[in-house]
C-alpha cells in the first residue's frame, strides 16, 4: 500500500486479514484504545507574533522607573531585538513571550523582572485569527496563583474572552488546548513501565519554536518517548503518524498490563482472600461494639469543639482589648469635651461680669465715703471714661473667629464621644457574644468528656479499629497491583500490533525520503555555521542523528555546547526549509533565536547563519524568525532598520 492511494477502509481491511479477525473487531479495538486515522497529509497554519506590551515599575537600587513598552504591527519577516550590551532586557521579552504562548507564567522570566510587571499583554494571529493573552497582577507579586490571566480571541471589533481566571494549570491547559485545535495537532501518546500512559501536547511542541541554548534535545526541551523525532515528523507533516504513535502506545500499555496481571495473579489472589476474612471479622466485631457510645464520634467532636473553643477564647481576648482600648479612647475624649465646654463657659461669664460691673453707679467714693455727683456719671458716659478713677475705657472685643471654632471644636468633641461610646456598646455586646458561645463550647466539651469517661468494653473498640486499619492497608496494596479485568473476546495486543506495523508501513518510505532530505540540509547548515570537520549528518527512522565529524561517529549528546546550539538552529531552518521545497509541512512558521552568537561563535559563521535566516525568511512570506542578540554587523546587515527593537548604548529595552 502507498500513503497516497490508501484509504482509511483500507487501512482496517489490511489489519484484519493480517490479524485473522473480522473488521468489526478491529474498529472495536481502535474504538476501545482511542486510536484515529491521520490519512491525509494535514493543512498548513502559521503563527505570527504581532505585539508586545508591558506596564510595571522597575524597583532598581538608584530608584524606581516606569515601565512602559508597547510593540505592535509586529509582521512576518525577520525581526532583531537588540542591545549594545548583555543584560539589557532581550531574552526577559523573549521569555514574556514564550511564557504567553505557552499559558505558563511565570515560567522562564527572571524573578525580578516578574516582580516589576503588573500588566502583559501578548498578541499573535494563527493564520488570520488573532488571539490575546493578558496577565495583570500586583506590583512585586510573584506567585502565579495571584495572577489574573485571560485569553482572548479578537471577533470583528471585539474580543472574545475564551478563558479567564489565576494564572495556574486551568489556564495552560485551556492556552494548549486552543492551540492544538487551531492547529490541529494530535497529542503524542507515550506509555512506559514506571510512568505508565501519558501524553505530550502544546508545552513540548511550543518550546522547540524557541531555540535558545545548547539544550538536551535537537527540538524543544523533552529527550524522553522519541520527542526529538516526533516533533520532526509532525512539522515535516508526515501523514499517519499520529495514528502510529497512538497504536504503538496502546500495545505497549496493554502488553505492560497484562504482564503485570500475569506476575501479579497469586499474590492478588491470597491478598483478596485475607481481605475477605478481615471484612468478616470485621462486621462480628462491629455487631460487637455497643452503639449508645460512639467513641469515634465523639473524639472527632472533642478536637472540632476544641479548635472552636481555641478559636472563640481568641475573640473574646480581641474584644476585651478592643473594649480596653475604646474605654481609654473614650475617657480622652470625654475629657476634652469637659475642657471645651469649660472654656466656652468661662468666655461667657467673663463677658458677662464686665457689663454688670460697667453698669454699677455708686452714690459715694469707696475709699472716703465722699459722695459723687450724678452728672460727673453723665459726663464720664459721654467722654468714655470712668466717673471713679478717671481712667479712659478699652472695650473688649472677643475675636469671634476664634469663639466660632471653638464652638465647632465643642461639638465635633461631643460627636466623636458619642461614636467611641456607641461602638464601645457594641464590642460589650460582641464580647458578651462570644464569650456566651465559649461558655457552650466549654460545657458541651466537658459532657463529651463525661461521655467518654463511661464504663465501657473499650477493647471491642480498638478491635473495630486494629480490623479496620487492615482491611484498608490490603485494599490500597490489592489495587497496586493490576486488575483481574475480564479478557475480551479479541486479543488487543496482537491487534494492535498488526495496526502499529500496518501503519508505520504507510508511511515509512516517504519517512525515509524526508529524513535523507533534512540530514542533507542539516549538514550543509552545520558546516556553514561553522561546526568543523562535519563529514555527514543522518537521522534514522528511530530517531538518532548520527553524525560523522572528523572521522568519528558521534551523536548530539556527544558535541560541545557551542556545536549543539548551532545544530539546533540548523535543525529548525532546515526542517522550514524542507517543508517549503515540498509544498507541505506543519511547522507554525515562527521561530525565535534567543543569543545564537553565543557560545563562541566566529564572526563568519554568524554571518553564514544569518544569511541562513533571511533566506528561509525571504522565501516564504508567512514565516516569522525572531533573533535576539548583542548588535553585530553581520545581524545589521541583514535586518531592516524598521524590523529593529534597539536599546543603543547604556540602555534598556524596557
Amino acid at each position: 500500500m502507498s500513503t497516497a492511494t490508501t484509504s482509511v477502509e483500507d487501512w482496517i481491511a489490511t489489519i484484519a486479514e493480517r490479524a485473522k479477525v473480522p473488521l468489526d473487531e478491529v474498529r472495536a479495538v481502535l474504538d476501545r484504545h482511542g486510536i484515529e486515522a491521520q490519512a491525509t497529509l494535514p493543512r498548513r497554519r502559521r503563527l505570527c507574533l504581532a505585539a508586545l506590551r508591558l506596564k510595571g515599575t522597575k524597583r532598581l537600587s538608584e530608584g524606581d522607573e516606569p515601565i512602559n513598552f508597547d510593540k505592535g504591527d509586529l509582521t512576518p519577516g525577520l525581526w532583531a531585538i537588540l542591545s549594545h550590551g548583555n543584560f539589557r532586557g532581550k531574552s526577559s521579552l523573549l521569555n514574556i513571550v514564550q511564557a504567553a504562548l505557552r499559558g505558563q507564567f511565570p515560567l522562564h522570566i527572571k524573578p525580578d523582572v516578574w516582580s516589576w510587571l503588573t500588566d502583559i499583554e501578548v498578541e499573535f494571529l494563527v493564520d488570520q485569527t488573532r488571539y490575546r493573552v493578558v496577565a495583570r497582577k500586583p506590583l512585586g507579586e510573584k506567585d502565579p496563583l495571584l495572577v489574573r490571566a485571560t485569553l482572548s480571541r479578537l471577533d470583528g471589533e471585539t474580543w472574545f474572552d475564551i478563558y479567564s481566571g489565576p494564572a495556574d494549570e486551568a489556564f495552560a491547559n485551556a492556552v494548549a488546548d486552543n492551540m492544538m485545535d487551531e492547529f490541529g495537532f494530535a497529542k503524542f501518546h507515550a506509555f512506559n513501565k514506571d510512568t505508565g500512559s501519558h501524553t505530550h501536547g502544546w508545552q513540548a511542541i511550543a518550546s522547540s519554536l524557541f531555540v535558545n541554548g545548547p539544550g538536551k534535545a535537537v527540538f524543544g526541551e523533552v529527550v524522553q518517548d522519541g520527542m526529538p523525532l516526533r516533533l520532526l515528523q509532525m512539522f515535516m507533516g508526515l501523514p499517519w503518524v499520529s495514528t502510529y504513535t497512538a497504536a504503538s502506545t496502546a500495545m505497549k500499555k496493554v502488553t505492560g498490563e497484562r504482564e503485570k496481571v500475569q506476575a501479579a495473579s497469586p499474590a492478588r489472589d491470597k491478598l483478596v482472600a485475607r481481605l475477605a476474612t478481615v471484612e468478616d471479622e470485621l462486621g462480628k466485631a462491629r455487631s460487637a461494639v455497643r452503639e449508645r457510645v460512639d467513641r469515634v464520634a465523639l473524639r472527632r467532636e472533642l478536637v472540632t469543639r476544641d479548635q472552636m473553643l481555641v478559636g472563640l477564647q481568641t475573640k473574646v481576648e480581641e474584644e476585651r482589648d478592643r473594649v480596653a482600648e475604646l474605654e481609654r479612647q473614650a475617657d480622652t475624649a470625654r475629657s476634652s469635651s469637659a475642657n471645651l465646654r469649660r472654656t466656652l463657659q468661662q468666655i461667657a461669664d467673663e463677658r458677662a461680669a464686665g457689663l454688670v460691673f460697667r453698669e454699677l453707679r455708686p452714690v459715694c467714693c469707696p475709699s472716703c465715703d465722699t459722695g459723687i455727683d450724678n452728672r460727673r456719671y453723665a459726663s464720664a458716659s459721654a467722654e468714655g471714661t470712668c466717673a471713679l478713677c478717671g481712667t479712659t475705657h478699652v472695650e473688649a472685643e472677643d475675636d469671634p473667629e476664634f469663639l466660632n471654632d471653638l464652638q465647632a471644636d465643642a461639638r465635633e468633641a461631643a460627636a466623636v464621644l458619642a461614636r467611641l461610646e456607641a461602638e464601645l456598646e457594641a464590642t460589650r455586646r460582641r464580647r458578651r457574644g462570644f464569650e456566651g458561645d465559649r461558655d457552650i463550647e466549654r460545657r458541651r466539651i466537658e459532657e463529651i468528656k463525661v461521655e467518654l469517661s463511661s464504663t465501657e468494653d473499650t477493647d471491642a473498640e480498638v478491635r473495630v479499629r486494629t480490623l479496620e486499619a487492615q482491611a484498608a492497608q490490603l485494599a490500597e496494596i490489592i489495587v497496586e497491583y493490576a486488575p483481574a479485568a475480564a479478557v475480551p473476546a479479541t486479543d488487543d495486543a496482537e491487534v494492535l500490533k498488526h495496526v502499529a506495523k500496518v501503519t508505520k508501513d504507510l508511511y515509512d518510505d516517504m519517512q525515509r525520503d524526508l529524513l535523507k532530505e533534512v540530514s542533507g540540509h542539516l549538514t550543509r547548515l552545520s558546516r556553514d555555521f561553522g561546526i568543523k570537520n562535519v563529514e555527514g549528518m543522518d537521522w534514522t527512522a528511530n530517531g538518532v542523528l548520527n553524525i560523522q565529524q572528523g572521522g568519528t561517529p558521534l551523536t548530539f549528546q556527544s558535541l560541545a555546547p557551542g556545536e549543539k546550539l548551532r545544530l539546533r538552529i540548523a535543525a529548525a531552518l532546515a526542517v522550514i526549509e524542507v517543508a517549503r521545497l515540498r509544498h507541505y509541512g506543519r511547522h507554525p512558521g515562527f521561530l525565535v533565536l534567543d543569543s545564537p552568537a553565543a557560545q563562541e561563535m566566529t564572526a563568519d559563521a554568524f554571518a553564514a547563519l544569518m544569511a541562513s535566516v533571511r533566506t528561509a525568511v525571504s522565501q516564504a512570506d508567512d514565516v516569522q524568525v525572531v533573533v535576539g542578540a548583542v548588535a553585530r554587523p553581520e545581524l545589521l546587515d541583514v535586518v531592516e532598520g524598521r524590523r529593529t527593537l534597539h536599546a543603543v548604548g547604556d540602555r534598556f529595552l524596557f
